[in-house]
Parts: structure tokens; sequence; C-alpha cells
């Protein structure tokens, strides 16, 4: 027989109870004991057997003591959450859970954390966490992979904390705070790369290019960019001339998002939206990594280049409310 992995749940609740900031679960075993204490009751009131009373004093006295040593165990019990100030989408991240036991006396045993369920809370976490023993005064930290379905504010504000100490035949569970905020940056995904001879068309391209330094000038030709235009040049030839860069080595890329729908100028639609975000943070994401400096435009800001860690983080952050506000 394998024994139960920590992170498995070994009872099986049967009823549940709720009042106030409790809840109790009735497990499949407390159910067999609670039909065996009132068996037992029952011989001992149609026998007369003094035995059988004492036997069933020792029973309920088991479930008396039951709830009084989980309750007291669950009591003088706090959280603290660590996480990173910024995570991506669909992205593991760590979260580390510290467990305190503020209690002066008794210790706590078997405690399992259990976080809100992933689809109202937006998120999923790999596992519950055990804690076995924690003494008075003590703390434990334990770490747990938290995946983030959406972009945005990330928040958990509390965390169910349960016990089956110490016969099992009871789960009693109560909610604890838990102070847990990041900002979820658009998921990150592959996406190929411009070269460095590849330009795309303004206004329908997703990207723009620019290099470091100007190799010469020719005719302008449809399909090219007007940023690209060299107009001192165009006004004396009276023809529209364009600047060459050098290829190779660090280059300039503006990113192009547009949000909204032409014909209604209203956001598009929330699946397209997200795709594109998605997208636009995937190109900026790539390309800083790769030493490129990148600029994101949009009908609304447009931002310098750049290629430290900082003003990636800046385009995600931006990128990771984007369309949000009117979208509600």
């Amino acid at each position: 027989m394998k024994p139960t992995p920590p992170n498995k749940i070994s009872y099986k609740p049967v009823f549940t109870f709720s009042t106030r900031n409790r809840t109790l679960q009735v497990t499949r075993e407390g159910i067999g004991f609670i039909i065996l204490s009132f068996t037992i009751g029952i011989g001992a009131i149609n026998t007369g057997n003094n035995l059988l009373y004492l036997i069933l004093a020792m029973c309920c006295s088991f479930i008396a003591v039951s709830g009084i040593l989980s309750e007291l165990t669950l009591r003088g019990v706090s959280l603290e959450g660590f996480s990173n100030k910024s995570i991506y989408a669909k992205e593991a991240s760590p979260i580390r859970i510290k467990l305190t036991n503020n209690k002066k006396w008794i210790s706590s045993y078997s405690l399992r954390l259990i976080f809100p369920n992933s689809h109202q809370s937006g998120f999923e976490v790999d596992r519950d966490l055990y804690f076995f023993h924690v003494p008075v005064g003590h703390s434990i930290e334990k770490t747990v992979m938290v995946n983030a379905n959406n972009r945005g504010a990330l928040k958990i504000d509390q965390c169910e904390l349960a016990s089956s100490f110490p016969f099992g035949f009871f789960v009693k569970s109560k909610m604890v705070p838990l102070d847990i905020n990041c900002i979820v940056f658009p998921e990150i995904r592959p996406v190929q790369l411009p070269g460095a001879d590849q330009a795309s068309i303004e206004g329908e391209g997703s990207i723009q290019p620019f290099g470091d330094e100007i190799f010469s000038l020719r005719e302008f030709r449809p399909g090219d960019s007007m940023a690209a235009v060299h107009w001192k040049s165009s006004a004396k030839s009276d023809n529209l001339r364009v600047k060459e860069f050098l290829s190779g080595g660090k280059r300039n890329y503006t990113i192009f998002l547009n949000m909204t729908d032409p014909q209604t100028n209203q956001l598009v639609a929330k699946e397209e939206l997200e795709k594109r975000v998605s997208e636009s943070a995937s190109l900026a994401f790539h390309l800083i990594r790769r030493g490129d400096d990148v600029s994101l435009k949009t009908h609304e800001t447009e931002t310098p280049f750049g290629n430290s860690q900082a003003h990636l983080e800046s385009l995600m952050h931006y990128l990771a409310f984007a369309g949000k506000n009117k979208d509600g």
C-alpha cells in the first residue's frame, strides 16, 4: 500500500457544516465512528450493560476531544505571503508562504493550507501546503508555484486553513487573511523575430526597424516607411528619398499595437485584444533580450527607445493593463 503524498488530501469529507468563520466536515471515518457510537448506545440502553455505557462515554469523549484539539490547533496561527512584484501570465512563479504559531503553550499539528478555487481566483497553484508540526512561537516557510491565467493585477487576500487533527474523524477549517499582490505581465510566446534586412509596411506590419547608422540613400519605393524618408535630400531632388541603414549590430524597432476596430473606433474583441497584446509583449521581450532597442507605439502613447531591463519592465507594465480600463 503506497503512502498518501503530503500534497494530496487523505480524508474524504461526507457532510459539511458551516458557522461564522468555521467549517466542519465529517469524514467517512467520522461517519463510521458516529454510527458505531450510536450502535453501542442502543445496545447499552437495551441491555443495561455498564461496560457498554463506559465504551459509549469513551466514544463521546473522543468526539469532544477531537473538536477541542482541532480548534486549539487552528487558533493563534497567522500567514504571510511573499512573491515577486511582477510575474508573467501562463508561467509558473514561486510564492513563499510563512506560517507562524503565535500561541504561548500549545503547538499546532496537521495543518493544510488550501488556496482559492482557480476558476474564480484567476490563478492556479501546483499543490496545497501541508504543515505537520508548528511548535510554539515558531514559523515554517514553504514555497508553492503559482500560474496566473490573465494579465493585470493579481491579489490573493485569503486562504483556507484546515486540520483533521487528532483522529481524522472531522476536518475543521477557517479562512485566514493573506496579503499577496503582484502585477501579471502578458503571456510571452515564441515569435519569429525580424532579420537585420527585414522591414515592415507602416500601418500594416507590427514592427518597423531602424539601424544605427545610415548606409545610403535611395529612391522611395511603394511599401517604404515614411519615417525612413530623408526630407532634406528629398527637398533638394524633388523626389522622395529614403535612408538605408547598416545591417547587423543593434537596431531600433517600433512595435505598433492597435487595440481598436477602425470601423467602430471601439476596443476589439477580448480574444483578439489578448492576442495582439501578447504578440506585442513577446516581440518586445525577445528583441530586447537580443540586444535591440525597442519602442512601443499605440494610439495613446509612444515610448522612447531602450533595451534595458527597466525599459522592458516599463513596457510590460503598460501592456499588463492595456485596454483594461476601457474594457472594464
